[in-house]
């Protein structure tokens, strides 16, 4: 407890250090052009990143940081301080919350709405509250009529929305806080690293150089220039990542401004009332072309995988189905004929046993199907109870004690403490274990062994492994284990069968409960698959889990 304090201490003054140190530097700037208080606020871009990562345990490091630099460089009498910090606190706050409550399980910057919900919660509605906050507070000390009170919340909301926009993407993308690559292709391709990263810096150079001069006079159209950036900023986008291509928004962001604000730049002339907007609208303009060219590239992307996933589907699928039929339909029809002849009774009883072996494997696959699209539906409801964690094992175990004992296996079961229960689906409770139960018997050899145990780790998580001296599998076909119909044994084991849907549709439901599987294996050694269910699962028993399945 006292280390989980202290990292929280920690985290706070840091938050609240680096929201100092950077308004430090960006006032000092302004102030010495005579632009005070700064037309743009780059500590909203750190406060709104911290309270994504933090959410309400980052409050008081933002306030304080607020506070320290509202009273320290600004001088602002302390009940404005302390109405300023509020609201600088909680903007972000409320808008991190706003965040994860409608964010797209695809993430963030790889979906059209997420980007949208981005710049919604972070420009809109997060510098909305400070802005009322900071409008408030300055009416307190004076009156204020509408007209002032409206030129102020506007000026503040631009203010702060403006520094959001300009480095929060980016910290968010470099801290691992979001994704954002448009394409399936790493950051920066290994081959090209050198060549890719020699183009980004070249640009970065060009647009430093382009606002960091002097000013020319000769064309209005120098002002139209700098929105020419959108291509190369594209080309980085959809060859690099967004990571990279934000990272450029960001230095030219900021570069404009520092340029416009000394004086140089496309944007100074007399044709030009107030140059720092046009370098708002240029960011405006950047930041939201590759935010939503790398969303809608990237849902494309998703959209192209799912396609081939679904014709590989159907094509496993139509394959699947039909092996099992042509059996039953051929066999079937042979003792239609009545051509055995004298063999009449030892055939029929053999094609008897293949039709119902074929009928078997059909109907396991039907419901195994059933079982993946109800759970990918999102049709499964969980009906849960407190399951003793033994009497589950017990009960998948009962189901294959013919094969286990044909094959002279040996079983050992731990569960520890012996009363551990799990609050689970009882039916899917009992589906996972028969699959993982099921999978450890079918591929390991006669006279192997397998365990299986349960116990309660790290943080209060319960674990339920199944280890097994079986057959193993190729450390480079693991990856593709939980793919429906993939059987990775078909070419070194063809005669143990399967439909190659257990192990996704058990995956799929423990997802259901919050946990997650993992699988270990050794070519040779054997397999081990472990099942983790989330602490607040983890429970004392306090019904029958057989009479719960039923």
């Amino acid at each position: 407890m006292q280390g989980g304090r202290f990292g929280w201490a920690v985290v706070n003054l840091l938050v609240a250090a680096g929201y100092f140190g950077l308004g430090w530097l960006v006032s000092a700037f302004f102030s010495a052009y005579g632009l005070f208080p700064a037309p743009i606020w780059l500590p909203t871009a750190l406060a709104m990143v911290a309270a994504i990562a933090g959410g309400w345990r980052v409050f008081p490091g933002i306030f304080i940081g607020s506070f320290a630099a509202n009273a320290v460089l600004f001088a602002a009498p302390l009940h404005v301080s302390t109405i300023l910090s509020l609201t600088n606190a909680l903007g972000p706050v409320l808008g991190a919350i706003a965040l994860r409550w409608r964010r797209p399980d695809q993430g963030l910057f790889t979906s059209f709405g997420g980007a949208i919900w981005f710049l919604v919660c972070t420009t809109l509605l997060s510098p909305a509250v400070s802005a009322t906050g900071g409008t408030v507070a300055l009416a307190i000390g004076r009156p204020l009529d509408w007209v002032q009170i409206y030129s102020t919340w506007v000026g503040w909301w631009l203010c702060d929305g403006g520094g959001t926009l300009y480095l929060a993407p980016a910290l968010l993308l470099w801290l691992g806080l979001e994704e954002g690559a448009a394409a399936d292709k790493p950051a920066v391709p290994a081959a090209f690293d050198r060549q890719y990263l020699l183009i980004w810096l070249t640009i970065a150079v060009v647009s430093s150089v382009l606002f960091l001069s002097p000013p020319l006079n000769s064309s209005h159209l120098r002002e139209v220039f700098p929105f020419l950036l959108v291509v190369p900023l594209s080309w980085v986008a959809l060859r690099m990542s967004l990571r990279w291509a934000y990272t450029l928004v960001s230095v030219v962001a900021v570069t404009a401004a520092v340029g416009t604000v000394a004086g140089f730049g496309p944007f100074q002339g007399n044709s030009l009332a107030n140059p720092l907007q046009m370098v708002n609208l240029l960011v405006v303009v950047l930041a939201m072309n590759v935010l939503t060219i790398v969303a809608l590239v990237s849902e494309l992307h998703r959209a192209q995988r799912e396609n081939r996933v679904k014709s590989m589907f159907l094509a496993n699928t139509s394959h699947e189905l039909r092996t099992p039929l042509n059996a039953i339909l051929g066999f079937s029809s042979m003792l239609d004929s009545e051509t055995l002849g004298p063999t009449v009774g030892k055939k029929s009883a053999e094609y008897g046993r293949i039709i119902h072996s074929a009928g078997e494997h059909l109907l396991s696959l039907i419901n195994g199907l059933l079982d993946l699209s109800k759970i990918e539906a999102g049709r499964f409801v969980l009906n849960d109870g407190d399951h003793p964690i033994h009497e589950a094992i017990e009960d998948a175990l009962a189901l294959v004690a013919v094969e286990a004992q044909a094959k002279s296996l040996d079983l050992a079961v731990s569960v520890q403490p012996a009363e551990l229960a799990v609050r689970a689906d009882a039916q899917a409770l009992r589906q996972i274990l028969l699959n993982l139960v099921g999978n450890a018997v079918k591929f390991t050899p006669a006279g192997g062994r397998i365990g299986i145990s349960a116990a309660v780790g790290a943080g209060g998580a319960l674990a339920i492994e199944v280890c097994d001296t079986g057959i193993g599998i190729p450390a480079e076909r693991l990856g593709r284990l939980f793919t429906p119909f993939e059987r990775l044994h078909r070419d070194t084991a063809p005669e143990i069968a399967g439909s190659g849907l257990g192990l996704c549709v058990t995956r799929g439901l423990v997802a259901l409960h919050g946990g997650t599987i993992a699988v270990e294996s050794e070519v040779g050694r054997g397999t081990s698959v472990t099942v983790t269910f989330p602490a607040e699962r983890a429970c004392v028993p306090a019904i029958s889990f057989a009479e719960a399945a039923e």
